[in-house]
């Protein structure tokens, strides 16, 4: 079983798989659909967690920041 990861207020961030209601988003959706400026965010990491898997969520947070004009 992997690690427990925590939000930044300490709780424990549990995955989609565990969820009987959730569906898991396929990585490179995630990667395409979720902006990396999400990360910025409270929530953001907590929700590419959940929604998308720890393994994602490391590949995520290392994906460049878009370029907005």
């Amino acid at each position: 079983m992997p690690a427990e990861k925590n939000n930044p207020a300490g709780a424990p961030i549990t995955s989609c798989d565990l969820d009987k209601s959730c569906t898991v988003v396929s990585c490179a959706i995630c990667l395409a659909e979720i902006p990396s400026d999400v990360a910025l965010s409270f929530e953001g990491p907590d929700y590419v967690q959940h929604f998308c898997g720890l393994s994602c969520l490391d590949v995520w947070k290392q994906k460049p920041p878009e370029n907005k004009l």
